[in-house]
C-alpha cells in the first residue's frame, strides 16, 4: 500500500479521530508505520505561520476594587452563616 501525503490528508480530514484510530489499529505493523510516517511528513511539510505578537491582557485588580468599595471591613461569609442556620 503506497500512500502519498495528499491521500492520507484527504482520508484524515474525512474521518473522525476514533474512526482513524480503529482503522489504523486493524492494520499490520508495517502498514501502521507507513501511515504514521505519511502523517509525520504532512506535519513536517506544512508551512509554519509566523507567531503573531500578542497584546498583553490587563486584568482588573479585583482586590483593589473591593478595598475601594468596602474599605477595611471584614464581611461575613454568607455560606458559613447559612450552614450554621441549617444545623439548628
Amino acid at each position: 500500500m503506497n500512500l502519498s501525503a495528499s491521500v492520507v490528508g484527504v482520508i484524515l480530514h474525512s474521518m473522525s479521530a476514533g474512526e482513524i484510530l480503529k482503522e489504523v489499529k486493524a492494520l499490520p505493523r508495517r502498514e501502521r508505520e507507513r501511515i504514521l510516517k505519511a502523517i509525520l511528513d504532512i506535519e513536517a511539510n506544512e508551512p509554519t505561520q509566523p507567531r503573531m505578537k500578542t497584546k498583553r491582557v490587563r486584568w482588573p485588580d479585583v482586590e483593589a476594587r473591593a478595598k475601594r468599595i468596602f474599605g477595611n471591613r471584614v464581611l461575613p461569609s454568607l455560606v458559613l452563616l447559612e450552614r450554621d442556620e441549617e444545623a439548628f
